[in-house]
């Protein structure tokens, strides 16, 4: 069970959870290439001629460095995709991040003052952008190449829309209503007409 789950409300529905688009994770594979070329370069040199050219052991060395680099980049960026969340709930807009070290960014929906879409062209061709939301007692909240953004910026616009309705109906519900008072007013008991005083003659 996630973080969303665990601290839905009573009453409380998720309505979507959004994901990174897979361009997200190009930089940290293509870091990960870069990093293990030096040590496949070396080992394929002692395989195919039976000798490494110059110190031998320690371009083992110099070339595994690059390659733990690597591996532990792409190993940091695939423990940040397993642990983020991102959700929009019936009340509020969660982006969850971090495993040991959680940073959890919460805002209700009644409080999103605005939210800014960037998209490239591969953003577009991709169906990724840049979401930015900006709420009250939150600051900034930077979504980086989330998938879908157009659908999730509709979801939490008709989430907005659908609270703010069910608000509007709360208030209608507690007002007094006139045309009862209308009713007390109008069976209210007639005065009997006054009394004339008798004529003397």
């Amino acid at each position: 069970m996630g973080y969303v789950a665990k601290t839905l409300a009573p009453g409380e529905r998720v309505l979507t959870q959004a994901r990174f688009n897979w361009t997200y994770s190009v930089g940290p594979f293509l870091w990960f290439l870069v990093g293990i070329v030096p040590i496949f370069w070396v080992a394929f040199v002692h395989l195919t001629t039976g000798d490494v050219p110059g110190q031998g052991q320690w371009l083992y060395i110099l070339g595994a460095v690059p390659a733990f680099a690597g591996i532990w980049l792409l190993l940091a960026h695939e423990i940040e995709l397993i642990t983020t969340e991102i959700a929009v709930t019936t009340t509020r807009f969660v982006y969850k991040t971090g495993l040991i070290s959680r940073d959890t960014k919460e805002v209700s929906l009644n409080k999103i003052e605005e939210i800014n879409l960037q998209q490239s062209i591969w953003g577009r061709i991709f169906n990724y952008g840049h979401m930015i939301l900006r709420g009250t007692g939150v600051g900034v909240i930077t979504l980086p190449d989330v998938d879908n953004p157009v659908q999730l910026r509709r979801t939490i616009e008709g989430a907005k829309a659908q609270l703010r309705g069910s608000g509007d109906d709360s208030q209608m519900t507690d007002a007094p209503d006139d045309s009862t008072a209308d009713d007390r007013r109008t069976k209210a008991p007639l005065s009997a007409p006054p009394r004339l005083a008798p004529q003397q003659r």
